[in-house]
Protein backbone atom coordinates (compact mmCIF):
# COMPACT_ATOMS: atom_id res chain seq x y z
CA UNK A 1 0.00 0.00 0.00
CA UNK A 2 1.21 3.14 -0.90
CA UNK A 3 1.13 6.06 1.60
CA UNK A 4 -0.40 9.75 0.37
CA UNK A 5 2.15 12.33 -0.99
CA UNK A 6 3.17 14.79 1.59
CA UNK A 7 1.98 18.48 0.08
CA UNK A 8 4.98 19.65 2.69
CA UNK A 9 6.10 19.94 6.11
CA UNK A 10 3.39 21.24 8.30
CA UNK A 11 0.77 20.92 6.01
CA UNK A 12 -2.44 19.06 7.05
CA UNK A 13 -5.66 17.94 4.80
CA UNK A 14 -9.35 18.35 5.98
CA UNK A 15 -13.00 17.91 4.97
CA UNK A 16 -15.58 20.30 6.72
CA UNK A 17 -19.46 19.80 6.11
CA UNK A 18 -21.08 23.27 5.68
CA UNK A 19 -23.66 24.55 3.66
CA UNK A 20 -23.13 24.91 -0.33
CA UNK A 21 -23.48 28.62 -0.30
CA UNK A 22 -20.81 28.82 2.57
CA UNK A 23 -18.46 26.31 0.31
CA UNK A 24 -18.47 28.64 -2.90
CA UNK A 25 -18.11 32.35 -0.78
CA UNK A 26 -15.16 30.67 0.43
CA UNK A 27 -13.69 29.27 -2.98
CA UNK A 28 -14.68 32.52 -4.36
CA UNK A 29 -12.41 34.30 -2.26
CA UNK A 30 -9.46 32.02 -2.04
CA UNK A 31 -9.24 32.44 -6.46
CA UNK A 32 -9.93 36.08 -5.99
CA UNK A 33 -6.94 36.36 -3.36
CA UNK A 34 -5.01 33.88 -5.10
CA UNK A 35 -5.14 35.99 -8.64
CA UNK A 36 -5.25 39.03 -7.27
CA UNK A 37 -2.08 38.81 -5.13
CA UNK A 38 -0.30 35.15 -6.87
CA UNK A 39 0.17 33.89 -3.23
CA UNK A 40 -0.64 29.98 -3.37
CA UNK A 41 -4.02 29.32 -2.19
CA UNK A 42 -2.83 27.49 1.43
CA UNK A 43 -1.17 30.70 2.07
CA UNK A 44 -4.67 32.77 0.91
CA UNK A 45 -6.53 30.12 3.53
CA UNK A 46 -4.00 30.67 6.24
CA UNK A 47 -4.29 34.24 6.06
CA UNK A 48 -8.47 33.78 6.37
CA UNK A 49 -8.29 31.86 9.25
CA UNK A 50 -5.78 34.13 11.13
CA UNK A 51 -7.74 36.96 10.54
CA UNK A 52 -11.27 34.69 11.30
CA UNK A 53 -8.97 34.01 14.66
CA UNK A 54 -8.15 37.90 15.30
CA UNK A 55 -12.29 38.48 15.32
CA UNK A 56 -13.12 35.23 17.19
CA UNK A 57 -15.11 37.45 19.82
CA UNK A 58 -17.41 39.00 16.74
CA UNK A 59 -17.52 35.38 15.43
CA UNK A 60 -18.94 34.36 18.64
CA UNK A 61 -21.68 37.41 19.49
CA UNK A 62 -22.87 36.58 16.07
CA UNK A 63 -23.60 32.70 16.90
CA UNK A 64 -24.62 33.87 19.85
CA UNK A 65 -27.49 36.06 18.71
CA UNK A 66 -28.92 33.33 16.66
Amino acid sequence: MRKPRSQGAGMDRRSWYMPQASADALADIVDDLHYATRQPKHEVLRVLVDVALEHRSDITQRLRKR
